[in-house]
């Protein structure tokens, strides 16, 4: 089956044609290989490994796991723009490991697409943005693979849409405390900037913590959206729309497909550079020109919590 031409009538682009990595690692899925691991940018099509297989096998079933709601949403909406049959479900539900069981039993169970799990018989594909090859190795022993048995698909993941910056500037006076300098002026004035830059995209900043995260809200007037929160869907479904501005914890920082964020601003030093990669990587993904800005203040120079 020509799977290329196959998703140019799933997306009705008829131009349409794989890049980079993508061609090879769609080949090996559709040959059978297992597992299959690929490494691509973001917004460079890792979800079509998965979607055009099963857009082509409407008989079978691919099970998708993905680790959040912001992205269980997300992948809901482009399935129903694509025509893709799906069925939200929660992995840990009793009726769910039924179901999977019953589509094993009876061989309909085409593909399993994974993100932090590991292990089965059935073919399994791991996508990824950020897995550096200083990384392949351990991931191969969590998911207790021999590592000369997986073909990796690596693509060059840089992004030079997007200007990298770390701001330090001087918060002398500012009142000591677990990052008391975020509600100063010359912060606010800073992110205020940005937010006013950005015509017609929007801004997310992030915090390591909630409180944090729920302080730099208030003082923005804008929402806050973080893991322990009751309305994550709306607050989500309403920054998607006419929001310009968000605050978050890394909650937000995997696999929110919005295209139009101009500047991905840290407050204070992220968590790890993985869960930087990550986060920065929501900026420019219409691959305009954006921005991703880490603001440290001079001397308050404190391990991430």
């Amino acid at each position: 089956m020509d799977l290329e031409a196959a998703a140019q009538r799933m997306t009705r682009q008829p131009n349409m044609q794989f890049q980079g990595v993508q061609d090879p690692a769609m080949q090996a899925i559709q040959q059978g290989e297992s597992p299959v691991v690929a490494v691509m940018p973001t917004s460079r099509g890792k979800s079509m490994l998965f979607m055009v297989p099963a857009f082509t096998a409407p008989r079978g079933t691919t099970i998708v796991m993905v680790p959040l709601v912001a992205l269980r949403a997300n992948m809901t909406r482009r399935c129903q723009e694509l025509g893709i049959s799906f069925t939200p479900e929660s992995a840990v539900s009793p009726d769910f490991q039924m179901f999977l069981n019953r589509l094993r039993w009876t061989r309909r169970l085409d593909w399993i697409v994974i993100n932090k799990c590991h292990v089965a018989c059935t073919q399994m594909v791991w996508l990824t943005a950020t897995l550096p090859p200083s990384m392949e190795d351990k991931l191969c022993r969590r998911i207790k693979h021999n590592q000369a048995a997986i073909t990796i698909y690596q693509a060059q993941t840089s992004r030079p849409n997007v200007a990298y910056r770390v701001w330090r500037p001087d918060m002398t006076g500012v009142s000591q405390g677990p990052y008391q300098w975020i509600k100063s002026k010359a912060a606010v004035a800073f992110i205020q900037d940005h937010i006013q830059q950005a015509t017609g995209g929007k801004v997310i900043i992030y915090a390591n913590i909630i409180r944090q995260v729920m302080a730099m809200a208030r003082v923005l007037g804008c929402e806050a959206y973080y893991s322990e929160q009751l309305d994550k869907a709306r607050v989500l479904a309403r920054f998607i729309g006419a929001s310009p501005v968000i605050t978050t914890t890394s909650a937000l920082g995997m696999g929110v497909d919005i295209p139009n964020i101009r500047s991905i601003i840290h407050i204070g030093t992220p968590r790890t550079l993985l869960d930087y990669a990550q986060e920065s990587g929501r900026a420019g993904r219409d691959r305009q020109r954006s921005k991703a800005i880490i603001i440290q203040p001079v001397g308050w120079d404190t391990p991430a919590p």
